[in-house]
């Protein structure tokens, strides 16, 4: 096959057009189904009986595809072009991790492990009860200071896509109550994706067997070794002697010798962006981080390779953030990627790069603005991308056609 292969439309259509065994792994960002909390009773029954559950209404931003998880049906066209032994890296949210997680069980696959993409920093949406309780109760609140110069910028639906409404700056108070309820709140600050590593049934009696016959039943330990470039402690080195080569850890009983490993430490499941690793390297006294990190993305990274698309409001605003938050309640910045969820390029690298063998193809059938795309390509894998929504597609198709320049930027 080629390099690259897209198709545009369902992905379960597109699904059914793969050979059987013939995708290495499937590394994707699959909608989080942030919409309206659902009757597990019903969505079990429908699902354990056809794998399927019919869900109403919109996900995240108001956005039609994020009305809730991918369902079993979908699961079960995934894992039949999967190899035996393929791994699958999926991304989901805290609130519904566990659903998309058994969607995933029901359809076949074993659950291997989670990982976490941690953040030093986001915004929270957690809805402020003392100021609605105090609106309510017509209580007045007391000003305890003001947001200079916000600009409220609203968003108007416009053909598909969200257009700027541009309001007076004004100075805004930010007030207190003395209610019961102030300071109480509906949500914590998110700080965390999750990704549940999953893995097809082997076909083969042992992991090694497998190996041979499908090339695929492990993940890449020594490509995903998190580097190590300052000083130096035990726990980045293995153990020898009576058992073996095996991995060191902290606390060990240090009877054995230790010998550095000069790939770096053993990959872990948590992953830091980069101001979350700056604190945990602060707290440790280490110039060296003991996992692995990545910034989140950059401008220049999210449009990069789209030069000749006009720029667009993100569709969609979030709701329920603080009071104090406000300015960051909306997103009014025009985009020429109005994807609303861009993963960083560094990490979708290393995550095909962790499950998928050399000259591997990688599969994303959520394939969203093409950070997968673009990973795979510059780790030197095939890759097929599933896209539903046109806007997107062509976003995705032109940001993979680039990839070349995505290396240029991460090489500074």
């Amino acid at each position: 096959m080629k390099q690259v292969k897209l198709m545009q439309g369902d992905n379960i259509l597109s699904l059914k057009k793969l050979p059987d065994n013939s995708i290495d792994s499937i590394v994707t960002d699959a909608p989080y189904g942030l919409g309206k909390e659902q009757d597990m009773n019903i969505v079990l029954k429908d699902w354990i009986e056809k794998g399927y559950s019919e869900i109403k209404g919109t996900g995240f931003m108001g956005q039609k595809w994020d009305a809730y998880v991918p369902q079993p049906l979908f699961w079960k066209e995934a894992i039949r072009p999967l190899k035996p032994g393929g791994h699958v890296l999926c991304f989901f949210s805290s609130r519904t991790y566990d659903i998309g997680v058994m969607a995933m069980r029901l359809a076949g696959f074993e659950i291997r492990d989670t990982i976490t993409w941690n953040f030093g920093s986001g915004f929270p949406k957690s809805h402020n009860i003392g100021k609605s309780y105090d609106k309510k109760m017509d209580n007045e609140r007391e000003v305890v200071g003001k947001l200079e110069n916000y600009q409220d910028k609203s968003s108007k639906g416009k053909n598909g896509h969200m257009m700027e409404e541009v309001k007076p700056r004004i100075d805004m108070d930010v007030t207190k109550g003395s209610s019961q309820w102030e300071g109480w709140g509906t949500a914590l600050k998110p700080a965390a994706e999750y990704i549940v590593m999953a893995r097809k049934p082997l076909s083969e009696k042992t992991i090694v067997d497998n190996v041979i016959k499908w090339g695929v039943g492990g993940i890449n330990i020594d490509g995903c070794r998190v580097k190590i470039e300052g000083k130096d402690d035990r726990s980045a080195g293995i153990r020898t002697g009576n058992f073996g080569d095996t991995e060191l850890t902290p606390g060990g009983n240090g009877t054995e010798p230790y010998i550095p490993n000069e790939e770096g430490r053993f990959p872990a499941n948590i992953i830091f962006d980069e101001t979350a690793a700056e604190m945990l390297d602060e707290q440790s006294d280490s110039n060296t981080s003991r996992f692995f990190y990545v910034p989140k993305v950059s401008k220049k990274e999210r449009n990069m390779g789209l030069d000749l698309f006009e720029d667009k409001i993100i569709e969609g605003r979030d709701e329920g953030q603080d009071e104090l938050n406000v300015a960051f309640k909306k997103r009014p910045t025009p985009q020429k990627n109005i994807h609303a969820t861009v993963k960083p390029i560094n990490l979708m690298t290393y995550l095909c790069r962790l499950v998928t063998p050399p000259g591997g193809i990688v599969l994303d059938p959520f394939m969203g603005s093409g950070s997968t795309g673009i990973s795979a390509c510059l780790e030197g894998f095939r890759f097929v991308g599933m896209e539903m929504e046109k806007d997107y597609f062509d976003i995705a198709e032109a940001r993979i056609n680039s990839y070349e320049e995505y290396r240029k930027l991460l090489k500074k």
